[in-house]
């Protein structure tokens, strides 16, 4: 049975109509990618299925009981809590038990007249509190942050202290923690780096409810859907399967309708011959077989279908670019800290003219940040960096904070590129989807997408011809991330990409570099997934220091051995207690059980009093659990190495 349907949805903007046509059902269990070009009315879906907007006609149902929650887009920062606190109001019905149960404990000290109701109320909490998971929510919590690429440090820091990025990865911990019975995600993966997009794949195959997500991470779909829904000329339409597979099906049955629509055309052409030559000989049996003929092609003409088009998208390439030196960017020994906070050193590299060069790292690494040191708008803290003879700079920003929101669209390319005239503008300007009077639109009134084509279009027309791009296809659609792929395939200049898009590494890269906090290591090894190699890094307060590789390699190795085998003991310790704390959980169950047959309040008090203590316990044993696996899994990956 659906847990989520949608019938004949009908939404228009005035003028515009966005879709006119969209019926689905979303079954439990189900992982649904929801793809289309951008302004195809995803986000708008979303939000008629949240209730937040409404639609014009048509219906949507949710199963009674069920739950649905969305990964909210701007949530409020200004209050003075911290990011652990933040995260655990997903659990809003566990919280209020929680104090629930604080209350009533205090009531039976301060209320011995009504102390045998309250001790029945106290072990309907704690039964319905343990139902739900209420020992071991906080455990979650921990992991689904740290699995988002968050440090233990980070949980005490102000919400309000975060970037957008950061605050979105909260909220996303948030929605995926709230155990909905349908989770609605839009873009989940736009700002997180591999290892958290890993983590986010693997607890989304592992989500009992049904999820429906918005996303133009075509390995992500591959990964984690099951249906593909596509949004297109107003209606929709899917298949089973992941994205590759989808696109697969949908070729096929494109190429299929074209041929049957030029065999329909060619056969009326035929038949339109016959009748040709029916007229000719003027006969009254030849305007039968003419008015038999006509019948015949008003047929086959009500039953064709003309293919269908691919929806609008930009269209372009780079121009040919002036020549460089061989050598175009040299790194020697470059670092960057800011204070006491250390980002990265020992960047040593050498990107040589025509290449096509991908960086990946994990979040924080200093991907970002080593592209505005290459640009002048940072400096390094230590080493150097050279630029090559000739080399004219373009770089595409991972955020779009540089567009002047006051100006509108022709105002901000006619600023940049003054020696253009409009009319030129205005050719460039559709090409990239802003037609008619689109071009007089306010840049602050831009979606995400269209302001990601303005710095694309300004970046074509900049001639550069050496590109930085910083996660270039963030707020693209599918269709115009893979133009993008041709057009820098196409592309004979240079180019350096930072990029957790794993498609278009795959696709694009001549080589892979991998920064971390100890510099550049060029990654060689086609026979294995580079990704893999990302790893969130374990962050302490201090500054991270570079590694001391001096000294005897044999004690290194017996020290590493010795941390292992303390490591594997603390793990096997913890289970045991949390073993101890089981067993003793069952007999206070079952003596409070012989307790209540008896009549004895005052140890039915007592146990209720134990059961709390050992609740209490149990999560901080859950809690010591997980930190002892992480160092066991980092301290075994480190001696495997």
């Amino acid at each position: 049975m659906a847990i989520l349907r949608a019938i004949k949805l009908q939404k228009s903007y005035g003028a515009r109509t966005l879709f006119t046509d969209v019926s689905f059902e979303l079954q439990p269990n189900e992982r649904v990618g929801l793809i289309g070009v951008n302004g195809s009315g995803k986000s708008t879906l979303f939000r008629i299925l949240l209730g937040k907007e409404s639609f014009d006609s048509g219906s949507v149902s949710l199963s009674p009981s069920a739950r649905i929650t969305e990964v909210e887009q701007r949530p409020d920062t200004a209050r003075d809590v911290d990011l652990f606190t933040f995260t655990l109001e997903a659990f809003a019905e566990l919280l209020e038990t929680e104090r629930r149960l604080g209350e009533v404990v205090r009531r039976i000290e301060w209320e011995p007249e009504n102390r045998n109701r309250l001790i029945e109320l106290q072990d309907s909490l704690l039964t319905a509190f343990d139902r739900a998971g209420g020992n071991t929510f906080r455990a979650r919590t921990r992991s689904a942050l740290l699995g988002l690429g968050f440090s233990e440090d980070d949980f005490s820091r102000p919400i309000g202290a975060f970037s957008g990025g950061q605050i979105s990865k909260a909220m996303l911990a948030r929605a995926i923690l709230s155990e909905a019975d349908v989770l609605l995600l839009d873009e989940p993966t736009n700002n997180l780096d591999v290892a958290a997009i890993r983590w986010l794949e693997d607890y989304l195959k592992s989500f009992r409810g049904a999820v429906l997500v918005v996303s133009h991470d075509r390995a992500f779909l591959d990964a984690v859907v099951t249906r593909i829904l596509e949004l297109s000329h107003g209606t929709i339409r899917g298949a089973q399967g992941n994205y590759t597979r989808y696109m697969e099906q949908k070729l096929t049955a494109r190429e299929l309708a074209q041929k049957q629509y030029f065999r329909q055309q060619k056969e009326i052409r035929r038949i339109e011959g016959i009748i040709e030559q029916q007229r000719r000989w003027n006969q009254e049996r030849n305007y039968i077989t003419i008015a038999s003929k006509q019948k015949q092609i008003d047929r086959i003409r009500a039953e064709m279908v003309p293919p269908e088009r691919d929806e609008k998208h930009v269209v372009f390439r780079f121009p040919e670019p002036k020549p460089t030196g061989n050598e175009v960017i040299e790194l020697k020994e470059l670092a960057k800290s800011y204070g006491a906070a250390f980002v990265f050193d020992h960047a040593n590299a050498m990107i040589r003219k025509g290449e096509c060069v991908c960086l990946i790292g994990e979040n924080g690494c200093g991907k970002s940040t080593l592209l505005k040191i290459l640009t002048g708008e940072e400096a390094p803290t230590g080493g150097t960096y050279r630029l090559g003879a000739g080399v004219q700079i373009g770089y595409y920003a991972q955020h779009t904070d540089d567009l002047d929101d006051t100006k509108t669209v022709l105002e901000e390319l006619y600023d940049a590129f003054p020696r253009m005239t409009p009319n030129e503008l205005r050719g460039f300007l559709g090409m990239f989807l802003f037609p008619g009077d689109d071009i007089q639109k306010g840049i602050g009134t831009l979606s995400g997408g269209e302001r990601a084509r303005i710095q694309l279009l300004k970046l074509v027309l900049s001639g550069a011809n050496v590109l930085l791009l910083d996660e270039p296809t963030n707020h693209l659609d599918i269709a115009s991330a893979e133009v993008l792929e041709r057009a820098l395939e196409q592309f004979t200049g240079t180019v350096l990409i930072v990029s957790h898009d794993r498609y278009l590494v795959r696709r694009l890269a001549d080589r892979v570099m991998l920064l971390t906090r100890h510099g550049i290591t060029e990654q060689t090894d086609e026979s294995e997934d580079l990704f893999e190699r990302i790893r969130p890094a374990q962050r302490t307060v201090q500054a991270e220091q570079p590694k001391n590789l001096s000294g005897n390699l044999y004690l290194r190795r017996k020290e590493a051995k010795s941390a292992l085998l303390q490591a594997k003991q603390t793990l096997r310790q913890i289970e045991r207690e949390i073993e101890e704390n089981d067993s003793e959980r069952e007999a206070c169950q079952t003596e409070m059980t012989a307790a209540t047959e008896r009549g004895d309040y005052e140890r039915i008090r007592a146990i209720c009093d134990r059961l709390t203590e050992l609740q209490v316990k149990e999560s901080e044993l859950y809690e010591r659990l997980e930190k002892a696996e992480r160092a066991y899994h980092n301290l075994d990956t480190e001696e495997a190495v």
